[in-house]
């Protein structure tokens, strides 16, 4: 246990934000998204991100947000991710995105029911998810500036300057080595 919180302490700022928001996100999935009906009369109802018409939204958000958990942790374990044509931190940015993005469309959604039932409450759980999603967002792009200040530190120049002889400096070879080379010169003209 010692090691798994050594190695998640080890991670870097960007990572660890995306393990938070994920973790949170995907708790949220299973907590209550919305309730129907009234105490009172006890037909109140509550669906959590798998329930209802939140089961796809609930799904999607999930899934992605379980794959930005394992894009940032698994490399720190020792696990080799699958080679894409993406970088992490784009892969990232695109789960928590999507994952944001669905999630407040659902909850606009539900806020629009709001005004015409008494009777529909959104509860923590999406609320939640939301925060968790934008979080992994937000990890992936301090990840894509820790990516790009890596490469900058490590970046070389893209053609080297030819070094430039002085006209005074001095030649050291051999008489005869100059003789051969300047009989070459006027054998190649």
């Amino acid at each position: 246990m010692q090691k798994v919180v050594h190695t998640i302490r080890s991670l870097s700022r960007a990572r660890q934000i995306v393990l938070a928001g994920s973790s949170l996100a995907l708790l949220a999935t299973f907590a209550p998204w919305h309730t129907v009906g009234t105490v009172v009369l006890g037909t109140e109802h509550s669906f959590s991100g798998f329930a209802d018409q939140n089961m796809i939204i609930g799904v999607i958000v999930f899934v992605f947000l379980a794959s930005a958990l394992a894009i940032a942790v698994l490399p720190a374990f020792g696990f080799r991710l699958p080679r894409t044509g993406w970088r992490e931190s784009a892969m990232l940015i695109f789960l928590g995105g999507e994952s944001a993005l669905l999630v407040f469309v659902l909850t606009v959604m539900h806020a629009t029911s709001l005004t015409r039932s008494a009777n529909y409450d959104l509860r923590i759980g999406i609320h939640l998810a939301l925060i968790g999603s934008a979080l992994v967002f937000f990890g992936g792009y301090l990840l894509k500036k820790e990516e790009q200040l890596r490469s900058h530190s490590r970046t070389e120049p893209l053609a080297q300057m030819p070094s430039r002889r002085s006209p005074h400096s001095l030649d050291l070879r051999d008489d005869s080595e100059k003789e051969k080379e300047d009989s070459r010169m006027k054998l190649d003209i």
